[in-house]
């Protein structure tokens, strides 16, 4: 029986060590699995950290692309608002110095006509310097045909003058003075 008990404590101290062999292999897990925990931990920190930094990176050179193209795009709309205010003045001189012109020449043509057309009903001759000869008779009829035009273009001015009184878009009085110019220089 001595033998049993021997055997029985034998085994017993033998679970005593494979228990305390065994607490301490789970010590060493539990300590693995904090330093896995850890070292997990670490790398989701610098991983958020670098993506930081280089988002706020990111971030700063946009704005300062941003930054410089809204300067540039102001710098344009600048000089694009000069360019517009010097065609526009430059336009409207133009217009200015051809309408005076025009209706220079077509005052003069129409005292012109007024006094060839009294002198035809007189049936006068008409001064001796306002007599027309052959051909100068189909050139004042070119040129009645020419005042007409010209009558009708300064009508036409006129009306556009008076809109551009009346519209306050400088695009678009700008944009029809240069359609308007081009047709009527063409006609």
């Amino acid at each position: 029986m001595k033998e049993i008990f021997e055997e029985l404590e034998a085994e017993v101290d033998q679970h005593v060590v494979d228990r305390k062999h065994d607490e301490i292999e789970r010590k060493n897990l539990l300590i693995a699995n904090d330093n896995l925990i850890a070292d997990c931990l670490f790398k989701d920190v610098f991983h958020v950290t670098t993506n930081s930094e280089l988002n706020v990176s990111r971030l700063t050179e946009m704005h300062d692309a941003h930054t410089i193209v809204k300067a540039r795009c102001l710098e344009l709309k600048a000089e694009l608002s000069k360019l517009r205010d010097k065609i526009q003045q430059d336009n409207h001189n133009e217009l200015v110095k051809c309408f005076s012109n025009i209706e220079v020449n077509h005052l003069k043509l129409q005292l012109k006509y007024q006094n060839l057309k009294e002198c035809f009903r007189n049936n006068t001759s008409p001064p001796a310097r306002d007599v027309p000869d052959f051909d100068s008779v189909f050139i004042i009829e070119k040129m009645k045909a020419s005042i007409q035009g010209k009558d009708n273009a300064i009508k036409k001015l006129r009306m556009q003058i008076s809109q551009l009184n009346e519209n306050p878009s400088e695009a678009d009085r700008t944009f029809d003075l240069d359609l308007r110019l081009s047709d009527l220089l063409i006609n």
